[in-house]
């Protein structure tokens, strides 16, 4: 496999409860939900517009290199997406769950999954991820997967870090406190 993304797709894993594979059409109401939903939306740049909400509804899924739904196992019901792709010319690991599934070790299974999938399949040495600072719990989820500070940098008018992993070390193990009471609680809707 060379760093360019060229393995043979859809790629498919799982996790302990999780099914990591490609999008299918009957997660569209799930996929639109996630990608609008204004908690889950709240560190991805805000509200999407009509338009992009269009585009949602009539863009086919399951088709791109690295993007990947998590789904349940017990039913198959999407929960979030992972990805792996290449943002600023190198390997990055991205992931959202929907509002109700955070908070519950979801997002640690996912990317122990894809990190290591990455690790045997890529040629890739290391993993980047961008976070707004103020995203807490995600900046939390990082490093326990050992991820460090590269710099902060501003983005999408928000303060970001971008955070690094060498896919040349061992990966941490579940179920290794990678959710703890210490965390802030999950995101909620905020009334108005």
């Amino acid at each position: 496999m060379t760093t360019t993304g060229a393995w043979e797709w859809p790629v498919r894993m799982q996790s302990d409860r999780l099914s990591i594979r490609e999008a299918r059409e009957a997660d569209r109401p799930a996929h639109i939900r996630l990608m609008t939903d204004p908690v889950t939306r709240e560190y991805l740049g805000g509200s999407v517009d009509y338009a992009s909400r269009q585009a949602l509804e009539l863009s086919p899924l399951g088709l791109s290199w690295g993007q990947w739904a998590l789904a349940l196992r017990e039913d198959d019901a999407m929960i979030g997406s992972i990805s792996l792709d290449r943002d600023r010319g190198e390997l990055s690991l991205s992931y959202a769950l929907l509002p109700e599934r955070t908070g519950q070790g979801y997002a640690a299974e996912a990317c122990l999954a894809v990190l290591a999938w990455a690790q045997e399949h890529l040629e890739d040495r290391h993993v980047i991820a961008v976070t707004q600072t103020r995203n807490k719990r995600s900046v939390a989820l990082l490093r326990r997967l050992g991820f460090t500070v590269r710099q902060g940098l501003e983005e999408f008018g928000a303060q970001q870090l971008l955070m690094e992993r060498s896919l040349l070390e061992t990966l941490p193990t579940l179920p290794a406190a990678l959710q703890t009471s210490a965390d802030p609680p999950p995101p909620t809707r905020r009334r108005a």
